[in-house]
């Protein structure tokens, strides 16, 4: 039985764990942290319970054919819960808007903006609605091809149609001529680690994907899911190894051999998938021999995302009349230059913030009566220097004082527990390279064929999983990924499952 070794115990390599498991292989999953779950670990303060990674998860049936295609039942591990609104959008000028896959109460928002916006909704749905049916599986749902496999006249003539070109601002600007809405509906490319006017259009199946199937919430929050998937996986014969940090993968020859844990202990494997940050795995697991172009001058040259400061807050109170999501945009989300649109300056004056309210629908993170906050603002990354020594007690308060926009009124009396995290704190204590929580960018130069590949080019029996490499950051693509990694582990090493 071929042995596979994974490098954190994060969701994609929980995902890929639980794929190759089920296929016949033996797998050992070895994670430097106390649990599962990487960044959607979570953690406790108190009696107070916080998910730290994902907070948004969208199309369930990617998790139903993750535990079906393995043999397994999902509702025997985890459930999900849809959210309505889906997020509400509050703009600069006091007005906002409930984004909800309720089609019809959509559109009697926009109707109420103005009378032509209903039947643009419906020529903008349409449209995506083929999107989706040529692009998702095509570019999302399958390993990444080279760059001349992109290049099928059918295909080609096929996405032409949808302007690929455009950004994602310029995409909604078209279909609505209204700005709130085309900011509202492309505040996804956060997401990404980009603005919505740089950020191309081929992303807007992100808001389609969250209008026809909904947003939805584990019970239990993303640290349950973290669970439910190492459950899963053990169910089939993983074993995971935590407090067990790798050294260095182990390589010979440029041919895998296993992994060298921080003890010196080495552990033999026929192929490794390191699931850590990318660039920090690239500049601390890999020999530099082994680690191809991505040279620290590489590195230095590609596009990194923003970070982000978050507050996670224990509060004595509930919020029942607020949605489980909440974003302002401010005035500045419409600036063109720097550092606006690369969040390369921290915004002291009027940043744009996310709120998440999950006690609202799960209960359960919170002592009775109380609740717990998730509150989130889009930061420089580490490269920037920002010295938060100084910065951040001024700039947790600036943040509290404008809860208020989002209804969390007189919020400073009601905290009993806070904790804060800054882009230094996703760098030291995450191991994420430059703190960017959203890895690479997904500009032209960093999307596709041209994005870090999921098989090494370097070294046998060597693969990647998680943000960086294709499709892309976000839950939902590092599921896809791990089908991906799946495939390319079953070209190079066979089982008796694989050969049935």
């Amino acid at each position: 039985m071929p042995k596979i070794i994974i490098v954190g115990a994060g969701p994609g390599g929980l995902a890929t764990a639980i794929r190759l498991a089920s296929r016949g292989y033996s797998v050992e999953i070895f994670e430097a942290a106390n649990r599962v779950g990487g960044r959607m670990a979570g953690f406790e303060n108190g009696s107070y319970s916080f998910d730290t990674g994902p907070t948004i998860l969208q199309l369930p049936r990617v998790y139903q054919e993750l535990f079906t295609e393995s043999g397994l039942n999902l509702s025997d591990y985890i459930q999900f819960k849809q959210l309505d609104p889906n997020t509400r959008v509050h703009f600069w000028d006091n007005t906002r808007l409930d984004l909800t896959s309720n089609i019809e109460a959509f559109k009697i928002q926009l109707g109420a903006i103005r009378s032509d916006l209903g039947t643009a909704f419906d020529k903008w749905y349409a449209e995506h609605v083929r999107k989706y049916k040529v692009g998702y599986k095509s570019y999302l749902g399958t390993p990444v091809r080279s760059i001349a496999g992109y290049l099928n006249p059918l295909e080609i003539a096929r996405a032409i149609s949808f302007r690929p070109w455009e950004s994602l601002y310029q995409q909604f600007w078209h279909h609505f001529k209204d700005e709130r809405i085309a900011y509202a509906l492309s505040y996804s490319s956060k997401y990404l680690g980009m603005h919505p006017t740089v950020c191309s259009s081929i992303f807007s199946l992100i808001p389609y994907l969250e209008f026809a199937d909904g947003v939805w919430h584990p019970e239990g929050g993303f640290r349950a899911l973290a669970l439910a998937m190492a459950k899963a996986t053990e169910d089939l014969g993983t074993r995971i190894h935590l407090n067990s940090s790798v050294k260095q993968i182990w390589i010979e020859n440029r041919q895998t051999k296993g992994v060298e844990l921080a003890s010196g202990e080495r552990v033999r494997a026929d192929a490794v998938i390191i699931n850590a940050d990318f660039a920090h795995a690239m500049k601390n697991l890999l020999p530099e021999s082994a680690r191809g172009k991505y040279t620290d001058a590489k590195l230095g040259k590609m596009q990194f995302s923003c970070s982000t400061f978050m507050l996670y807050l224990g509060i004595n109170r509930r919020y029942e009349d607020l949605p489980h999501h909440q974003i302002y945009l401010s005035d500045n989300v419409r600036k063109r230059s720097r550092p606006w649109i690369d969040d390369s300056a921290l915004d002291e004056e009027n940043p744009p913030f996310y709120v998440c309210n999950p006690t609202i629908i799960d209960p359960s993170n919170a002592p009775a009566g109380h609740s717990t906050l998730f509150v989130l603002v889009p930061i420089p990354n580490t490269a920037y220097n920002v010295d938060w020594a100084s910065k951040q007690k001024s700039y947790r308060n600036l943040i509290i004082q404008r809860m208020p926009l989002l209804g969390y009124k007189n919020i400073e009396k009601h905290i009993v527990t806070e904790t804060c995290y800054t882009a230094n704190t996703w760098q030291d204590d995450y191991r994420t390279h430059l703190g960017a929580v959203f890895n690479l960018t997904h500009n032209w130069k960093q999307l596709g064929p041209l994005r870090p590949h999921i098989r090494s080019n370097t070294v046998s029996k060597l693969y990647f999983i998680g943000g960086a490499v294709h499709p892309g950051s976000g839950l939902l693509t590092i599921l896809e990924a791990a089908k991906s990694a799946t495939s390319f582990v079953g070209q190079d090493i066979t089982t008796s499952v694989n050969d049935t």
